[in-house]
């Protein structure tokens, strides 16, 4: 590792950061000064509504992962600092532990203006279903969502409307960025993104407009000190840092779009991302950077009968409404065969007492039935096949996912 250094000096660094271990083993990055010197000052305008003065008093409940994790650490630090420059911002830090952040919006949160909650996916979810159960008003809290680490789709940014007491009007009350241990922010989600993806959403233009079936998440990219490149689907980064990054391989699968080529795109197929930004009552953002169409990890597929079935198009199929009950955002996906050499799905999802309620063949068929919807070539097995068992449902207990909770953007 101290070959891999600036300089071939590890105490170059003033930090040490862990990975995931998404690609098998954790890593562990050298955090130079110089490379967080900048950071107050850019995550300043991205989250300007929050650390402004005509916003105070603002608190930042930082949930995510603390430790060696660079994300939670990072952003505790960061918004401590800025917190001294702005009376009536506060930061408190209660990381993964989902107790502990209900603690806090329960007798913290109350005394501020607005809260701004930053956690993962999954468990942002799970927090906010247990505050709604125990009768916290999110609504009167003024909460706002930030998530990051994996996805969402617009099906997810729903139902945390809904559990906020918001409407769909509220763009920017719930939305993500895009980055990593690796190499930092590469983008955010800002009112404009929001609109555009609900657009290509609603109207079924993503392959249209973005050349994929798929609909990604839609970033703007953050003007920074890092190079950016899409190489045969992949981003690819060269940045100076504690160990420099030459044209680093990340896996993930972006798209770089012009942003007036998008919502031009969108205008000549009769929709107005700008106008639908205002019709909400927001001011469009004037960040004039390309947009960033992230469509996951190239290796997070599992291959079934020959074809590419991707980890977003089971995530989209799972936030069905019907199967509300069952998942809480966390599961496990991998292809297997039965006893009888078929090929099968096998999917888990965590133990709760409505999976222990259910019938599990039950389940699955409502699983199959929306996973056809956004899965074709699942869709044409079943019809090749119909009356087979292709997805075999596992009711797992929570140790079983804690090893992936960590997953591989923000």
């Amino acid at each position: 590792m101290a070959d891999l250094c600036l300089d071939g000096d590890p105490s170059c660094a003033h930090l040490w950061l862990r990975s995931s271990g998404t690609s098998r083993k954790p890593f562990f990055w050298p955090r130079r000064f110089e490379d967080e010197k900048g950071m107050p000052a850019g995550l300043q305008k991205l989250f300007h509504r929050y650390v402004a003065p005509e916003a105070q008093p603002t608190l930042i409940v930082v949930g995510l992962a603390l430790g060696p994790w660079g994300t939670g650490m990072q952003s505790s630090f960061i918004f401590r600092r800025l917190a001294a420059e702005v009376p009536g911002l506060a930061v408190v830090s209660p990381g993964l532990q989902n107790e502990n952040i209900l603690e806090v919006l329960e007798r913290i949160a109350p005394m501020y203006k607005q809260t701004l909650l930053m956690s993962y996916p999954p468990f942002a979810k799970m927090v906010l279903e247990e505050a709604v159960r125990r009768g916290i008003d999110l609504k009167a809290l003024n909460l706002h969502v930030m998530v990051g680490g994996e996805g969402i789709t617009e099906a997810y940014r729903e139902r945390m409307w809904g559990l906020l007491g918001r409407s769909e009007s509220e763009l920017e009350s719930v939305w993500s960025l895009y980055g990593s241990t690796d190499f930092a922010n590469v983008g955010f989600e800002n009112a404009l993104t929001i609109a555009a993806r609900r657009l290509m959403a609603r109207h079924g233009l993503a392959e249209r407009i973005l050349g994929e079936r798929d609909l990604p998440m839609l970033f703007q990219q953050v003007p920074v000190q890092t190079h950016f490149e899409e190489v045969d689907g992949e981003l690819v980064v060269t940045r100076m840092q504690g160990i420099p990054l030459v044209r680093y391989r990340t896996g993930d699968h972006v798209k770089f779009v012009p942003r007036e080529e998008l919502l031009g795109a969108l205008r000549a197929e009769g929709h107005d991302a700008e106008q639908a930004v205002r019709d909400a009552g927001l001011a469009v953002p004037e960040w004039r950077t390309p947009f960033v169409a992230l469509y996951g990890r190239i290796d997070q597929a599992v291959f079934f009968y020959g074809a590419k079935m991707m980890v977003e198009q089971f995530k989209t199929a799972l936030e069905a409404p019907e199967l509300a009950p069952f998942y809480n955002g966390r599961f496990l996906v991998r292809g297997i065969e039965s006893e009888q050499g078929d090929s099968m799905i096998e999917l888990s999802l965590e133990e709760s007492d409505a999976l222990r309620a259910a019938r599990l063949e039950e389940v699955e068929e409502i699983f199959s039935r929306a996973f056809e919807k956004v899965q074709s070539e699942f869709r044409e097995v079943r019809k090749l096949a119909p009356g087979k068992r292709h997805v075999k449902l596992v009711a797992a207990p929570a140790s079983v996912f804690e090893l992936g909770w960590k997953t591989r953007h923000m």
